[in-house]
């Protein structure tokens, strides 16, 4: 092989390396709207699909690629040294050389190109890359059922799943957001609100509704005297009616459709003609999906219904609110003791409410989420088996617990303590 030959080998595995990396670091990430302007400003709308740019296909296309023009790189310099001095420095010499110019061209400018217009460089080559990835299609499929099967036995020996695309796209921007709280860029607040919009889509109306011994309703046979009262006593300006027992809601009783028969005599009320229809949603719905049906049927109080029919309690709009922005207070609501109220470093009162998750997360204990329950009341009746009265004190697992507050049907509010010796661990 001729020296000029030789050269020119090299010099182009150096530049096929260095783009192919570029698009791989660039693939990994980049920003749709400027890969939208990007294309757009090309004429190449059609290859916005982000099922083809983010396929896995293409990531194992670009990493091969690279990788083989490296080896290219190394065996080019090889030939290049070969016979031109002691074979043991010929190895040498050959392998820094391609070390130095696979970092420079394959990492380091690589690297800052796609920090600096990784989309532009997608949209170049966008075309020429789908064509090469089905040309090398059957390889990279057989790399992919490799690296499945790598990342199985990888999972299965760390007893763990590896995240999907989308949890690790939610942890890197939760994370971004603790750095950024920590450096002083976003404040706690602010945390907070990004934080509740990130986990919106997990949550269900299950997790945020008035369960069903908290609701209140009143039976539809009601006079106007008990509802108007009612309605003054609790400040609630929406009240459920039902008929027979509150697995029966049939309607909602509006404050302001009662104003018509103020100062007017009681004998021309009829509940059933004043009621509207009630709008029922299944516990398991999505509070996302909950605010568009919100908005949609124009109402703000929705039934909520177990598995079987019942009534599992009821959810309003300022629910959903509160669950991105925080408590939101009015006038007529009577001041409340706190969900969580931290006594010292290893203790709380806790409304029996709280979930546990939530109750782990916050005070660090390690009570088990995978029970037929979701709250510390229902795993604090679990545990023993009936529900406790106040004064009752156990402990689980390193955690103290203590009833506070309960009546007979259920669990109000409890103090929880961490021992000492769970510290310690």
């Amino acid at each position: 092989m001729s020296l000029a030959l030789n050269i020119l080998i090299i010099a182009v595995a150096v530049v096929l390396s260095g783009i192919f990396a570029t698009l791989t670091y660039s693939l990994r990430d980049y920003s749709r709207a400027k890969l939208e302007s990007a294309l757009t400003a090309r004429g190449r709308e059609q290859w916005l699909d982000p099922t083809l740019l983010h396929s896995p296909e293409l990531a194992f296309l670009t990493a091969s690629i690279r990788l083989l023009c490296n080896m290219v790189v190394l065996l080019g310099l090889l030939f290049l040294v070969r016979g031109r001095m002691p074979e043991w420095l010929e190895y040498v010499v050959s392998a820094s050389g391609a070390a130095v110019l696979t970092i420079i061209a394959s990492v380091t400018i690589p690297h800052a190109l796609a920090a600096a217009a990784g989309e532009t460089f997608i949209a170049i080559f966008v075309a020429p890359l789908h064509g090469l990835r089905g040309l090398f299609r059957p390889l990279t499929k057989l790399l992919q059922v490799t690296e499945h099967v790598v990342r199985r036995a990888t999972a299965a020996r760390d007893g763990h799943e590896r995240e999907t695309p989308g949890e690790e796209l939610q942890s890197e921007i939760l994370a971004a957001v603790e750095e950024g709280e920590k450096t002083g860029v976003v404040n706690e607040s602010e945390r907070e609100m990004i934080e509740s919009i990130i986990e919106f889509r997990d949550t269900s109306v299950a997790q945020v509704m008035t369960t069903r011994p908290d609701m209140i309703a009143l039976a539809v046979e009601a006079p106007l005297e008990k509802a108007s009262g009612l309605m003054e006593e609790s400040g609630h300006s929406r009240i459920p009616l039902y008929e027979g027992s509150i697995d029966h809601v049939v309607g909602v009783l509006y404050a302001r459709d009662l104003l018509k028969y103020v100062g007017e005599s009681a004998a021309h009320f009829v509940m059933r003609e004043v009621m509207r229809p009630p709008f029922f949603v299944p516990d398991s719905k999505p509070l996302r999906d909950l605010l568009q049906d919100f908005r949609l049927q124009k109402v703000h109080i929705a039934i909520v219904l177990d598995e079987y029919g019942g009534t599992a309690g009821l959810v309003t709009i300022e629910d959903v609110l509160e669950e991105l922005v925080g408590e939101i207070s009015d006038e007529h609501e009577p001041i409340e003791p706190a969900v969580f109220h931290r006594l010292d470093e290893m203790t709380a009162e806790v409304d029996a409410k709280l979930h546990v998750d939530e109750l782990n997360r916050l005070l660090g204990t390690n009570l088990p989420e995978d029970g037929a329950y979701e709250t510390l009341s229902g795993f604090i009746s679990t545990h023993l088996g009936s529900i406790p009265k106040a004064g009752v004190e156990f402990e689980y697992n390193g955690v103290k617990f203590a009833i506070l507050e309960a009546e007979p049907q259920r669990i109000s509010r409890v103090k929880v303590q961490m021992l000492p010796i769970v510290a310690e661990n």
